[in-house]
């Protein structure tokens, strides 16, 4: 098994305790239509496994593909910073920002 490096801490958009025994991490794009579909999978392993998970999400805009993409990711870190609870819209609605 690897280890992820860096490893996940409270700087991460977390779903589930840190100290689960289980960490998914998906490193996502806010304009990617597949990231947005891996939303209903997500929830039902999150439903599925409750706090034996800790689900985070990393920015990895695909600006080649997607030219919105990494603006979505800064408005979303800047809105985090400002408090904001909605900061990964597709760990918690499964809507891509477009």
């Amino acid at each position: 098994m690897s280890t992820l490096k860096p490893t996940l801490d409270r700087d991460d958009h977390l779903r589930g305790p840190l100290s689960a025994p289980i960490q998914l991490v998906e490193f996502g794009d806010y304009e990617c239509p597949y990231c947005g579909q891996a939303h209903r999978t997500i929830a039902a392993l999150r439903a599925a496994l409750g706090d034996r998970l800790c689900f985070a999400f990393r920015h990895f805009p695909l600006v080649g593909a997607h030219p919105h993409a990494e603006l979505a990711a800064e408005a979303a870190e800047a809105a985090g910073a400002q408090g904001s609870s909605g900061t990964c819209m597709i760990c918690c609605t499964g809507t891509s920002a477009r």
